[in-house]
């Protein structure tokens, strides 16, 4: 089932960071937007199978609007850089048979 968490990306010198507040503030980059668009389903994958494997609930996902990138920025102890919000979705089930559960 898919589930969807907001997501800021921030444009950096090197490319793009993506954090997900929700998620503790978990965090991945690339040095493209491409990229950082690929790198935020992969981590938020890696978060949600880990959780499930591991019996950890997971916060619920807040609503676009309630997302402030400055703001966040600020938390992190960073200048508010140009950044924007976007919902990451994935099926973490699916994601994990594919990328996580290897047969043998």
């Amino acid at each position: 089932m898919p589930i969807a968490y907001p997501a800021c990306f921030f444009q950096e010198d090197a490319g793009y960071s993506v954090v997900f507040p929700d998620l503790g503030y978990l965090a991945t980059c690339s040095d493209s937007l491409t990229g950082a668009f690929s790198a935020a389903v992969d981590c938020l994958a890696g978060y949600l199978h880990a959780a499930q494997r591991d019996g950890e609930q997971v916060p619920p996902p807040s609503h676009l609007r309630a997302m402030d990138p400055a703001r966040i920025a600020r938390e992190l102890g960073a200048e508010p850089s140009e950044s924007f919000v976007h919902m990451v979705t994935v099926d973490a089930e699916d994601y994990a048979c594919i990328h996580f559960k290897k047969s043998i």
